[in-house]
């Protein structure tokens, strides 16, 4: 197996315990404390989703729609945010287009123009730009954003998780602070889901102060419950 990670200069012990979550053992600890461990672990993720190939990723796609369409949450809801696949990233695309032809509003996320770190989320149909981290995302200008207390369900994408619902996201903490008001309020919508190809689990992701909890975590293997 090749662990080597451009541009990452780490010791013995580091690169121990990245082999060892590789395998799903577990080392909260060395995770925690070592931010370079946790960068470590989101490059050899992507790396491994990144050579998937076409078949792989749309027969994943095919299967995660199933599951989440199995949901007693995706039934009920009438306004879900998804989000363009990128990165290797497992693709919502089956799923938003199915929803969409049961007559359910799909929305993208956005950069938030004013609010720096934050994420808007508006028209999935709506005429597209590219962002900053060029990605596709609505044309806030010519489309309207909805508010995201209105937003029924959010579908967002996870570099690693486990099997309590805890999860490694690329450290941006869009997600995070768009959301904050989850943790505070005490309200459960909207419901926050994350997507992930099955191998992305790990034995243990330490949690952070701000992470605002999910619901569920659905993969093209099945559904974890996380909280909610």
């Amino acid at each position: 197996m090749d662990l080597s990670v451009q541009g990452l200069s780490l010791t013995a012990a580091q690169w121990r315990a990245l082999f060892s979550l590789r395998w799903n053992v577990r080392i909260v600890e060395q995770v925690q404390s070592d931010p370079q461990v946790r960068q470590t672990l989101r490059d050899m993720m992507r790396q491994r989703r990144r050579k998937l190939d076409a078949q792989t990723q749309l027969e994943a796609a095919k299967q995660l729609s199933q599951h989440l369409t199995s949901q007693p949450w995706y039934q009920r809801a009438q306004h879900i945010a998804v989000y363009i696949a990128n990165d290797g990233e497992i693709d919502p695309i089956v799923f938003s287009h199915r929803a969409m032809h049961r007559g359910k509003q799909c929305y993208l996320p956005v950069l938030h123009p004013m609010k720096k770190g934050h994420l808007q989320f508006a028209d999935y149909n709506g005429p597209k730009v590219v962002n900053s981290f060029g990605i596709e995302e609505p044309d806030v200008k010519q489309c309207r954003a909805i508010d995201v207390r209105k937003i029924d369900v959010v579908l967002l994408p996870l570099v690693a998780f486990d099997q309590q619902g805890e999860r490694l996201g690329m450290g941006g903490g869009y997600y995070d602070r768009t959301f904050e008001f989850l943790r505070r309020s005490g309200l459960n919508k909207p419901k926050l889901i994350g997507l992930a190809h099955d191998f992305q689990q790990v034995d243990a992701i330490p949690t952070e102060a701000w992470d605002v909890p999910l619901t569920a975590i659905v993969t093209n293997k099945g559904v974890i419950k996380a909280s909610g």
